[in-house]
Formats: structure tokens, sequence, C-alpha cells
């Protein structure tokens, strides 16, 4: 009874950030809980979710919902139009988005302002590993975000905050 009104609970709050038209990307981990709960789960959610699978996902389990736009085996670069961006100049005004479930240490344009969103460490490298946290990557894993849905906008603004990647050398 209390996992069926978790579950609900993060339902509702999925549905009250989001909207139909809204696009949504899941950083993995939604078959944890087996098939028929997982089904339920994103046919009941609102959005245009394109997904990633996380270690506790099958691919073709994923594909099969026919729920998602798009299914990620390891991950996907997008570009968010933002004339604000830091590397608006060299990407037509578009941020570079990094997603993954896993965490990367170099990531594509770091070093020119290309964000890095994951999942999967459920907050325990933010812990461990604060120096990595300090670049422009962020633990988006559901724990770690209220079990809502975050906007581009409030990642924006904890990203203004963190420093531009400098650690592999790439200029």
């Amino acid at each position: 009874k209390e996992t069926d009104e978790m579950h609900a609970e993060m339902i509702r709050r999925v549905n009250s950030a989001v909207g139909d038209e809204d696009i949504v990307y899941f950083l993995g981990d939604l078959s944890f809980a087996g098939s028929s709960l997982t089904k339920w789960f994103a046919h009941s959610i609102r959005g245009k979710i394109y997904a990633i699978s996380g270690n506790h996902d099958k691919l073709r389990d994923l594909r099969n919902l026919g729920r998602f736009e798009d299914v990620h085996e390891y991950g996907t670069e997008i570009g968010v139009k933002d004339e604000d961006s830091l590397e608006s100049r060299g990407s037509q005004g578009y941020q570079k988005i990094v997603m993954s479930h896993y965490p990367i240490l170099s990531w594509n344009k770091s070093h020119y302002g290309a964000w890095h969103l994951h999942g999967h460490c459920h907050g325990g490298l933010v812990k461990t590993m604060p120096e990595y946290y300090k670049r422009k990557v962020m633990d988006v894993g559901c724990n770690m975000i209220d079990y809502a849905p975050i906007s581009y906008g409030q990642v924006k603004a904890i990203m203004d905050k963190k420093e531009i990647s400098r650690v592999d050398g790439h200029h």
C-alpha cells in the first residue's frame, strides 16, 4: 500500500510539472520495479518523453513500451535554444547538454561550457567527489530533485554558478 501511494505521488509530481507537449528526458532505471509497473508508470506520466536506458532497464523492453519518442542506450546530446548560453557564439545560440545514465568525467564540449546531466548515483558522488560537481555537471536522479522533473531554467540557474570544465587538456 505505501509503495502504491509512493508511485501515485511520483506520477502526481511529474504531471503537475509537465504538460502533454513538454519535452522530458528520463535518464534511466525506469524498469527497476518490473514490467507491469513500468508500463503503468510510463503510460501515466505526461510529456513527450525521451528515455536513456539505465542499468536496471532492458533497451528492448523500453522500446517495446511504445511510449517514448526515442530510447537511447548510453546517452544523448541535445542543444537547447538559449541566446544567453556561455557557448552561444560557437553553437548558434544553443546550450549543449550531454545526458547519460552514468556520470562522465570528460564530456563533449565541456571546456566550452556544455553541461552534463546524469542519474545512477543517488547523490553518492556529490558527497564523495564534491570537486566534480563544481563543474557544469548535475546528478538529476529522482531523489536529488525531490522526485519531480526540473525545468531547463532550474538547471540553468544551478549551472550558471558552476565552473567550465578544464580537466581533460582540451581547448
